[in-house]
């Protein structure tokens, strides 16, 4: 992952992230990253590595104050919580 600016990071969320379709919409951003809850937060960003990670995931990390945006596959996020060895 490499650190942006929250510009950077605004942009690429809604550039990529899917909009209001995914729920990754003005509101959301708004709710959660536009009046700086959280100062002194890092942004930090993984863009997609295929077509296929379509799929945006943000993690806020309050013990390392930072925001971490990255995008999976489908079949990446269907299993995103599975325990190894789950049948």
């Amino acid at each position: 992952m490499k650190e942006v600016t929250k510009v950077q990071f605004k942009d690429i969320y809604f550039r990529v992230g899917g909009g209001a379709a995914t729920g990754w919409d003005l509101a959301y951003w708004n709710n959660f990253f536009e009046d700086e809850k959280r100062p002194g937060m890092k942004y930090l960003v993984e863009e997609p590595a295929t077509p296929e990670h379509k799929r945006m995931m943000i993690v806020t990390d309050c013990g390392g104050n930072e925001y971490r945006l990255f995008f999976m596959t489908e079949e990446g996020e269907e299993s995103f919580f599975d325990f190894p060895g789950k049948s």
